[in-house]
């Protein structure tokens, strides 16, 4: 295995030298800070909502939320202590000041806790996850009623497309449908080689 390869296999969970250099290049790739921008942009956030981020990688989003829930909370989760560690370092104020909470571990080890947050979101996360029916049951019961989820994704690999947007878009819709969201929507990013999608929906 190349360089190349061996730090593109980091994306998913990043992990020791190799992990450091993957979320250095999450954080400051100009595409990854727009679309994560963009994405809290979408979830009109309150001075005093409750935020979590699933897959928080580096930190970039929790920033982002934290600028916006300035009298909230924000809590990130990862499954990589190395993105944890960034994310820290990145947010450093905030997690000092306890208005940032980092918790390490899959979303599937998030505590059962039921109408917890206003806001959740996660952006290219949703191709890890193996249950995607469950996790967007999760998400619903985490939310409080009139909560929001926002899932952003963008293609990668070998020429991806907007029809892979699109096919993603499609299965998200259909998950939190099931799952009782309501009011879904599709949100569309032109990016290059292939757009963003983010797919909105309400918790009753």
């Amino acid at each position: 295995m190349n360089l190349q390869k061996a730090i593109v296999a980091q994306f998913k969970k990043p992990h020791g030298s190799f992990g450091r250099i993957a979320g250095w290049i999450m954080a400051n790739r100009r595409s990854n800070q727009e679309r994560n921008r963009w994405t809290v942009d979408l979830l009109e956030i309150n001075p005093s909502d409750r935020v979590i981020e699933i897959g928080c990688g580096p930190g970039v989003g929790l920033g982002y939320c934290l600028e916006r829930a300035k009298e909230g909370q924000v809590l990130g989760a990862d499954h990589s202590r190395t993105m944890l560690d960034q994310a820290r370092i990145r947010n450093a104020e905030a997690s000092v000041g306890g208005r940032l909470d980092l918790q390490l571990g899959s979303f599937d080890d998030q505590p059962d806790t039921v109408g917890l947050f206003d806001k959740a979101y996660s952006a290219n996360v949703i191709q890890f996850l193996p249950d995607r029916a469950a996790a967007f049951n999760k998400i619903y019961a985490l939310l409080k009623p009139n909560g929001i989820s926002a899932t952003t994704y963008m293609p990668r690999g070998k020429n991806p497309s907007r029809a892979q947007s699109l096919s993603m878009a499609e299965d998200v819709k259909r998950h939190m449908k099931a799952a009782g969201f309501v009011t879904i929507r599709v949100e569309e990013l032109p990016m290059s080689p292939a757009p963003a999608i983010c797919v909105i929906g309400k918790h009753p």
